[in-house]
């Protein structure tokens, strides 16, 4: 059974899809659902088709260029006036950078250069991190916080003697998945002793970890089965997780708004899953990316070419706008979105439009 320290396997080329029919009427958000289809796994019962929520950039959206950047694109970070990005110039160390942008064109300024790794950033709607897997080589410690006027502080005492190398955070704690038996540890994010949240997951290999007000959801694949699972457990007292969803295949790019979680597949599957009964509905099947971001009334995707904003409520989608195949890299976390934008990276480029 392989592992992967990142917590996923890294892709470098573009999926080759279908080409698709980007309709002119999808300008607007209630145009239809593109991409979107009836779930073949279990629907969740009472869902209608409500009124289209308005289109974003009144229906034309311009992107602009925030930063460029040069070779793999690793995650987009919008907080507060700031966007942060990453990349690597290969995935070999010593090669990783970190920059910062404003949300204006041309803004993009390198923090830190010739790094191990890229920072893994996390927020939990409050407060902002970036975590350096190996900071030995910059001015940034292994956890430091983002502040909003745009600073990177250590935060002293944290403890590095486990594995950070798949983290969450909420509003107190930050966990770390043990990729050596899937359990789940916390310590507090000013810094401490660690403490087992959650209990060990046999035969399974971890991907991410997740966490909301009351529980955390794991994501591990049992490669024996052909399965994924999002394994659900509460964050106090150590709980056992139970299996909460489980699909063929392999499952990334976790991410959850107040009643679902969102998540995509290797494949191209768009999948949500009610957080209070697991009920798992397909979204799409087209997905080329392994990105997928939400707020409260959309989620975010690649519908192929197409960076794609579909209504939760069943309105239609509206395409923001179109991408060059070869920016299509299939890596996690590259799409985020904000009250203000969207963002994402392709081609060493970070990227905004302005809802």
């Amino acid at each position: 059974m392989t592992r992967h320290e990142n917590g996923f396997e890294r892709f470098t080329q573009a999926r080759s899809v279908p080409a698709l029919l980007l309709a002119a009427v999808l300008g607007g958000c209630g145009a239809g659902s593109e991409g979107a289809e009836p779930s073949d796994v279990a629907s969740e019962p009472g869902t209608q088709a409500l009124a289209s929520c308005t289109p974003l950039c009144n229906g034309a959206c311009t992107p602009i260029q925030l930063a460029q950047g040069s070779g793999l694109d690793r995650p987009v970070f919008p907080f507060g006036p700031f966007v942060y990005y990453a990349g690597a110039i290969n995935y070999e160390a010593n090669y990783s950078y970190f920059g910062q942008a404003t949300q204006q064109a041309n803004s993009g300024v390198l923090l830190a250069q010739r790094l191990w790794y890229p920072p893994t950033f996390l927020t939990n709607g409050t407060s902002a991190y970036a975590l350096f897997r190996n900071p030995s080589n910059s001015q940034f410690s292994h956890f430091n916080e983002i502040t909003r006027d745009g600073r990177v502080l250590p935060v002293p005492g944290f403890n590095t003697s486990r594995s950070t190398s798949i983290p969450a955070v909420d509003a107190t704690k930050f966990y770390a998945l043990d990729l050596s038996d899937e359990s789940v540890w916390s310590q507090p994010l000013t810094g401490g002793a660690w403490t087992q949240a959650t209990r060990p997951i046999a035969n399974v290999a971890g991907r991410s970890v997740h966490v909301d007000d009351t529980h955390l959801y794991i994501v591990a694949d049992n490669v024996a089965q052909g399965q994924s699972i999002i394994w659900k457990a509460p964050k106090q007292n150590g709980a056992t997780p139970t299996r909460f969803v489980s699909l063929p295949g392999s499952l990334v790019s976790l991410t959850s708004d107040a009643t679902d979680l969102y998540f995509v597949d290797r494949t191209g599957g768009l999948y949500k899953a009610s957080k209070s009964s697991g009920a798992v509905t397909q979204l799409a099947s087209t997905a080329t990316n392994l990105s997928v971001a939400v707020d409260a009334e959309r989620y975010y995707w690649f519908n192929g070419s197409a960076l794609t904003a579909t209504c939760k409520n069943g309105g239609g989608a509206q395409v923001l706008t179109t991408v060059s195949s070869s920016a299509l890299t299939r890596t996690p976390e590259i799409l985020s979105v904000d009250a203000n934008g969207v963002y994402w990276r392709g081609s060493g480029a970070t990227w905004r439009i302005a809802k």
